[in-house]
Parts: structure tokens; sequence; C-alpha cells
């Protein structure tokens, strides 16, 4: 037994058209695509990665590591030729 509820929209035509169209595309019914798209839209949105941003508010330091980087790869080439 589904513990559904059963609602009432209402769309402007061309929303209506294009999910009419978007179901039959991948063989669902309008209701079970529309609930399809107001789960996802739902679902918490992923969490950012910790480390993209980190060192955003810290230039100088950000620069530092690249010029030391750089300067170390001056001096000892990655590959060791013979």
């Amino acid at each position: 037994m589904s513990n559904s509820i059963g609602i009432k929209i209402v769309l402007p035509q061309s929303t209506y058209r294009a999910l009419k169209r978007a179901a039959e595309q991948k063989r669902k019914t309008e209701s079970k695509l529309a609930a399809d798209a107001i789960r996802a839209y739902l679902k918490p949105s992923p969490r950012p990665h910790s480390l993209v941003g980190l060192f955003s508010d810290d230039v100088e330091l950000i620069d530092a590591i690249t010029e030391s980087t750089m300067q170390l790869r001056e001096k000892t080439p990655l590959r060791v030729t013979r």
C-alpha cells in the first residue's frame, strides 16, 4: 500500500507540453516524472569539497608556495637524463 497524496498543479501550456514530451521519451507517466523532478529538486546538494577555496583569502601564501615550487623545479628536474 502506497502513502501517496494527490495534488493538482497548474502549469503553463508550454511547461505541460515539455513535461508530456519528456515523460513520453522516458516512458514514464507525467505524474511519475513530475514526482522525480520534485525529489531531485528537494535532494540536498552535495557538500562542497572542504579543500576547494581553502586558501582563497591568503593570496600571498599561494604566491610564495608557487614561487618556491617553481624554483625547486628549476634546480631539480623531474627526470634524470643519462
